[in-house]
């Protein structure tokens, strides 16, 4: 199977930004060498997650160090970006990377997030912003020398591409593209463009049911299993020497995160992943957390992998401000889970 590390912490102060930038720079490192198929790094703003805030700086910063580790963004909420500006940092990423990149965007967070007011975007557009900006940034790496100029002119963007793109991106026909989202229909039609599909937090028989139409849809499409390979969902894993400890980790790291609602349940993060996922905090737990012994993980792990989730991004960088903890898992994953499973590289 394919594992990805998501490199995306959360900091609670100007302090933690500087040494939490470090402490991922440093993990993806550590996971290309560990054998890891790709290191992924999100997008977000002002919301103390990804305190790097732009993936693409962080892509140039470890393009030389990555070998044959992938590098990808989950996730680039394309409606709060420039298409052509986008397109254009893509493109020499792609080229430092030498191929080896994989553009996960999305329509962007619902809900009371701060980016759509930051930047000045309607949210109720994000679905159609999206739409059509994955349109032009197709139409963009598909423009060729010698080609007319080509119109960025919709609702959202404003522009003309006159020549060509650059540079050029390294692989022909411009980075590969993943789209993130959950809806049935949405991962219809990325199977019939040939995209990776990057889920969001879901139960995995979800998880199962939603890769697997993704992979019938490529098949009908006439699409090879390129897509499929690269498609993913993520999780959020914690490891301690005993459950005992894992568990006491997971409560400090992800015990408050605000999608519970921990004011009536009394319940711990241990009980709850075992719980009725008809429950909300059950559901939630399940939908993110490998939790355990290395035994159990990578038992959990391996779970995915049978059940036709190949590719799972994990995500060390859990929850709040707590590097001792985080190194500490992620150190247990590498020692004694890695050599257990076996591991792909794309």
């Amino acid at each position: 199977m394919y594992l990805s590390n998501f490199l995306g912490p959360l900091s609670l102060s100007p302090a933690h930004d500087g040494p939490l930038i470090d402490l991922c720079l440093r993990q993806a490192e550590e996971s290309a060498s560990a054998g890891f198929a790709m290191v992924t790094f999100g997008e977000q703003h002002l919301s103390g997650y990804e305190p790097y805030s732009d993936p693409f700086l962080m892509a140039a910063r470890l393009a030389p160090v990555l070998g044959d580790c992938w590098f990808g963004t989950t996730i680039i909420p394309l409606p709060l970006r420039s298409v052509l500006r986008l397109a254009e940092h893509a493109a020499v990423v792609d080229y430092l990377l030498k191929g080896r990149f994989l553009m996960g965007v999305s329509a962007g967070r619902g809900g009371p997030v701060p980016e759509w007011t930051v930047f000045g975007v309607d949210q109720k557009d994000r679905t159609a912003a999206f739409d059509s900006k994955l349109d032009l940034l197709q139409a963009i790496f598909a423009h060729q020398p010698g080609d007319p100029p080509l119109s960025l002119d919709t609702p959202f963007d404003r522009g003309r591409l006159i020549g060509r793109l650059m540079p050029a991106p390294f692989r022909p026909g411009g980075p590969q593209i993943a789209v993130g989202t959950n809806t049935p229909e949405k991962v219809d039609d990325i199977a019939r463009r040939g995209l990776p599909l990057f889920l969001g937090p879901c139960l995995p028989h979800v998880a199962a049911g939603l890769l697997a139409r993704h992979r019938e849809g490529l098949a009908a499409a006439g699409h090879a299993g390129d897509a499929a390979v690269k498609s993913l969902v993520t999780r959020h894993v914690i490891v301690g020497r005993t459950e005992d400890e894992a568990w006491e980790r997971a409560e400090r790291l992800a015990g408050r995160n605000p999608m519970l609602d921990r004011s009536t349940d009394r319940r711990g993060l241990r009980e709850l992943s075992t719980a009725d996922p008809a429950d909300r905090n059950a559901a939630h737990v399940q939908s993110w957390i490998i939790a355990g012994t290395p035994e159990q993980v990578g038992k959990q792990i391996t779970g995915y992998d049978d059940a036709g989730v190949r590719h799972l991004n994990v995500r060390f960088t859990v929850g709040v401000s707590l590097p001792a903890d985080v190194e500490a898992s992620f150190a247990l994953f590498r020692d004694e889970v890695l050599p257990g499973l076996s591991l792909e590289r794309f």
